[in-house]
């Protein structure tokens, strides 16, 4: 791959009183909505890098403000990014496009900070968090792309043809018209990142997909038999049928336990399930919804990377 000269420009902020800096990287400076980062940097040499994905639709500004995992990080002396890729907000992080673009990302950052020999953790919200275990599976396949030591990822998406059904569903029967119309968006996003329907030919679905439950021999999934992984995931049954509209099948806890279950049945003792309850809300807006940066416990996991 022919190596690629990257503009960027450089916004630092002061942040606290204590040293720790803000950084906006833009790799295109005449694009600051796409491929882009955002750097939260303590003071002195960090002592790895933290890098993460937001959901579909999603800025890093916006992530940054739902979480305060960037806080913990930085008081444990981590270097904490959050990333928009090469689509912006339309990214869809498991496409190849996206994976590239993360092959290329994570060393220019790792060298832009001097992390090449430092512990590199990958975390992820939604779809981003789809990208993660899907960055992983890859670097865990080979050896010439950045290995993270450890990964988590919130409520994602791991099944498309699981997906797939689901969003017909919605199509057929939700009575949310906002539902309707965020489902017909991504049957057509899906049916041209994997050029097909399951109904036809399934394969695209099970080589994207980070987990395929159709796919009996679990090709991608088993890549990650000795990474820690940590998936977290919040269902609320009864306030998703209520509100949503949606069954059980709808959501994305069914994704994260058969994935989980599945590394524990090849042996990864180290792949673990968190279900929480009553912490989904959006912290820009006060809203419930079991489906946020919010479910993860941001001291625990934390702790639990740098522990690995």
């Amino acid at each position: 791959m022919k190596k690629i000269i990257i503009l960027t420009i450089t916004i630092l902020n002061t942040l606290f009183s204590f040293g720790q800096t803000k950084e906006n990287i833009y790799l295109n400076p005449k694009d600051s909505s796409t491929n882009y980062y955002i750097a939260y940097k303590p003071p002195g040499q960090a002592k790895g890098l933290l890098l993460l994905l937001t959901s579909f639709g999603e800025t890093p500004e916006i992530a940054s403000k739902e979480t305060d995992i960037q806080n913990v990080a930085l008081r444990e002396g981590y270097l904490t990014v959050f990333a928009s890729l090469q689509l912006g907000t339309q990214s869809f992080f498991i496409d190849s496009l996206s994976q590239a673009n993360l092959d290329q990302l994570i060393p220019s950052i790792q060298k832009r900070y001097k992390l090449m020999e430092k512990p590199f953790y990958l975390g992820g919200f939604s779809l981003g968090g789809s990208g993660v275990v899907k960055y992983a599976e890859r670097a865990y396949s080979r050896t010439d792309i950045p290995r993270p030591k450890a990964i988590f990822a919130i409520d994602p998406p791991l099944d498309f043809e699981r997906m797939y059904y689901s969003l017909e569903y919605t199509i057929r029967n939700s009575i949310t018209e906002a539902s309707k119309q965020e489902a017909n968006y991504f049957i057509t996003r899906l049916q041209y990142e994997f050029q097909s329907i399951p109904q036809l030919d399934n394969k695209p679905f099970q080589t994207f997909s980070p987990y395929s439950f159709s796919d009996t021999s679990q090709t991608n999934i088993r890549a990650l038999a000795n990474c820690p992984i940590m998936l977290i995931s919040e269902s609320d049954f009864i306030w998703q049928m209520e509100q949503r509209n949606r069954s059980m099948y709808d959501l994305n806890t069914l994704d994260c336990s058969l994935a989980i279950n599945t590394l524990k049945v090849l042996g990864n003792k180290r792949a673990q399930l968190i279900l929480t309850t009553g912490k989904g809300y959006r912290k820009l807006t006060g809203k419930r919804n079991p489906h946020s940066w919010s479910i993860l416990d941001t001291e625990q996991t934390i702790k639990w990377l740098i522990e690995i």
